[in-house]
């Protein structure tokens, strides 16, 4: 995961994922967003909206496409 998509987690209060950055910064972003204005969701959950929202295409980095 890249050091500015730390910050945002940071910034925003948020415990960062144990992740190998597959995740585009633009489906981080609304992962956080969600969790922010829903503090009863779990992370999980935030990020399972903003995947169902984005589709693979937007929230998954190209080069981690099978």
């Amino acid at each position: 995961m890249s050091k500015k998509i730390r910050e945002m987690y940071k910034k925003a209060g948020v415990p960062a994922p144990d992740g190998k950055g597959i995740h585009t910064e633009k489906f981080h972003r609304m992962a956080i967003g969600i969790k922010k204005s829903n503090p009863g969701y779990s992370m999980e959950r935030a990020y399972r909206i903003a995947m169902g929202q984005l589709g693979r295409d937007k929230a998954v980095k190209k080069s981690h496409w099978r």
